[in-house]
């Protein structure tokens, strides 16, 4: 087992990777190859020219910020390794924009978190099991997928919508939508007629498609990974109308356009945990906008999840700030713990001693014209 081995090492590693004088930590590990490596490579992007642009400007407390990327190829065992090698050897003071169900759990099973109070801003899962007991490092910034999944039943009840065909991956992440599923079912009066698997890496859909379109649905709910969603698309060959598509937030509108072909996926509603990127009144979504026009985010497409990732990392920064010229994990622990009521510029967070769960926004974005989402 990983955990008592790790927090038998925490003693051992107290002299080892430390950083240098002035110097702060803060690491992310992520699926940079793998099947999720379409979606993390531009939320590396964002991460490590955000703390860039931070050090050009004088940096915080006098110190230097320094980005620890570590790519776990979305390997829940090497997610847990590599959580721990920044925790005990790179001696980071918090970690930002986890991805995954599995791997998620795979870091609380080992106990590092709690045990170094060391926290994680930021789980691009909304599984309720990374919310419950063991979870006490993890401050999150988006609803639920519970909270997802009710929003996107509460349309497909309103527009009279009653079978249902599920498509999900094969774990823990796809026994939590089923369960979610399950109940949104019988609270909103539909009936789930078609649930069809996958596993996790999959890239060929064909047969999943085939089976969903036989059984005859009015809606389709893709409860999958981003790259997932997109290959099933590029095979969905249903008549346009036949079903309504919905899928949950992390799937990126304009990549999904460019894989399974932009009038191909027109219509697909996304449900959404974050405001418009583009927003025009939201002084956070024009600071993100200045961002990707300036060098440190050259190349990165203006999407709801890379604004998310913007957003944890920010967010983590002003922990960090807050956390004062000394900044340890239980100093930036606590800096978080009082953002009750917090805004961070004009957007609200509110995390205390007993809650983390910081934002609860939801809506529901349609693909339209250039793989633009329309909310």
């Amino acid at each position: 087992m990983l955990g008592k081995k790790l927090l038998a090492a925490m003693a051992a590693c107290a002299v080892v990777g430390l950083a240098t004088a002035g110097e702060v930590r803060i690491a992310s590990v992520t699926g940079l190859t793998g099947p999720n490596a379409a979606t993390s490579k531009d939320g590396a992007t964002i991460f490590n020219g955000y703390l860039a642009m931070v050090n050009d400007k004088g940096g915080i407390n006098g110190n230097t910020l320094k980005a620890i990327v570590k790519d776990d190829q979305y390997d829940p065992a090497k997610t847990a390794a590599m959580v721990a090698e920044a925790v005990l050897k790179d001696n980071v003071v918090g970690l930002v924009n986890a991805v995954g169900t599995v791997n998620t759990v795979a870091i609380m099973k080992t106990g590092i978190l709690n045990k170094s109070r060391v926290p994680l801003v930021g789980v691009f899962s909304g599984a309720d099991i990374v919310r419950g007991p063991g979870s006490e490092q993890i401050f999150h910034t988006r609803a639920s997928y519970t909270d997802e999944i009710k929003k996107i039943a509460r349309l497909v009840s309103t527009l009279g919508l009653k079978r249902i065909a599920l498509l999900y991956q094969d774990d823990a992440f796809g026994a939590s939508i089923n369960q979610s599923i399950g109940q949104a079912a019988q609270a909103y009066g539909f009936e789930v007629i078609n649930k069809t698997s996958y596993k996790a890496g999959e890239t060929d859909f064909t047969s999943q498609a085939r089976q969903i379109i036989e059984s005859r649905p009015q809606a389709i709910l893709l409860m999958a990974l981003p790259e997932a969603v997109m290959h099933f698309m590029k095979v969905y060959n249903a008549p346009v109308g036949a079903s309504q598509i919905y899928t949950l937030s992390y799937v990126p509108a304009k990549m999904l356009a460019q894989v399974a072909g932009e009038k191909h996926v027109r219509g697909v509603g996304i449900s959404q945990v974050i405001p418009n990127p583009d927003s025009t009144t939201l002084p956070l979504a024009k600071d993100f906008q200045t961002f990707l026009k300036s060098k440190y985010g050259k190349g990165v497409q203006s999407t709801p999840t890379n604004f998310e990732v913007y957003l944890n990392a920010r967010l983590m920064v002003e922990a960090v700030r807050m956390a004062g010229p000394h900044p340890t994990p239980e100093k930036v622990t606590k800096a978080l713990t009082s953002m009750n009521g917090y805004m961070l510029a004009g957007y609200p967070i509110s995390f205390s001693e007993t809650n983390r769960v910081g934002s609860h926004y939801l809506d529901i974005g349609v693909v339209g014209l250039g793989g633009r989402l329309t909310y």
